[in-house]
């Protein structure tokens, strides 16, 4: 997780990337990846490199926070897995789990990327006597523009709540 942690505020420091909710089509774009979106019943997002040149599909039938992880989680393909020419993200429709340890790396990716460790922890503050609620979370996930369910999981992971 550190290395993809890294890697997300690397990214944003250097791009200058760092209000929330963050525009990951932006960066995407400043990395020199064309993105494309296209209707799909098979996948969710996927990642192609082709002499030099990077593109990315996106699917447009899918609601704008999972278009928005899937950008995030294709970026950090891009980053993290120079060598490999193409990822395909299938659609698993929230049941399936990432298989590959490249898989579960680009979520930490997107995570990092999309809720930034550093804007999450000025925004929690806010909530020290209250505690994270699932209000807090649904109000959290709305700033941030991702699903509450990624955020809870993002929460948990840097260990500031203890919200299942």
């Amino acid at each position: 997780m550190k290395i993809a942690e890294e890697s997300a505020e690397n990214i944003l420091v250097k791009l200058k990337s760092g209000l929330v909710p963050i525009d990951v089509a932006e960066i995407a774009n400043k990395l020199g990846i064309l993105i494309r979106y296209a209707k799909s019943a098979e996948f969710s997002g996927l990642l192609y490199r082709k002499d030099g040149e990077a593109y990315m599909a996106i699917n447009s039938s899918e609601s704008l926070v999972r278009q928005r992880f899937t950008i995030a989680h294709e970026i950090g393909h891009f980053l993290l897995h120079p060598k490999k020419n193409t990822f395909v993200e299938f659609r698993d429709n929230g049941t399936a789990k990432p298989r590959t340890f490249k898989e579960i790396q680009a979520n930490q990716f997107a995570a990092a990327l999309l809720m930034p460790r550093k804007n999450l922890l000025k925004d929690i503050e806010n909530y020290r006597e209250t505690g994270i609620t699932d209000t807090v979370i649904h109000s959290l996930a709305e700033k941030y523009q991702v699903s509450e369910e990624s955020m809870n999981y993002r929460l948990r992971n840097l260990n500031f709540t203890s919200a299942q």
